[in-house]
């Protein structure tokens, strides 16, 4: 088990613990979703409608720029999650 060099509670210590799972379990479920079959459909219509290949910057509209950024960010975290890897035995 690694030092606890922040000195943290022990509850706290637990709670980090029971968030790198869920985390570990999101990106594993995400992955079986969209690796799917159907996924792989619904990943691709995603990643149109954010926009993930086209600009998004609006000309003249500084918010439509902010928009279609907030899009994308969504279609990045996704992929972010289906690239993810773990090593035998993490958590």
């Amino acid at each position: 088990m690694k030092k606890n060099p922040l000195k943290l509670s022990d509850q706290a210590v637990k709670e980090l613990k029971k968030r790198n799972v869920s985390k570990k379990e999101i990106a594993l479920t995400f992955q079986g979703v969209f690796e799917s079959p159907d996924g792989k459909v619904v990943l691709k219509k995603i990643s149109e409608m954010c926009n993930e290949n086209e600009p998004t910057y609006v000309d003249q509209n500084p918010n439509g720029s902010a928009y279609r950024e907030g899009q994308r960010s969504i279609i990045i975290g996704i992929r972010k999650l289906m690239s993810k890897t773990f090593n035998k035995g993490e958590k």
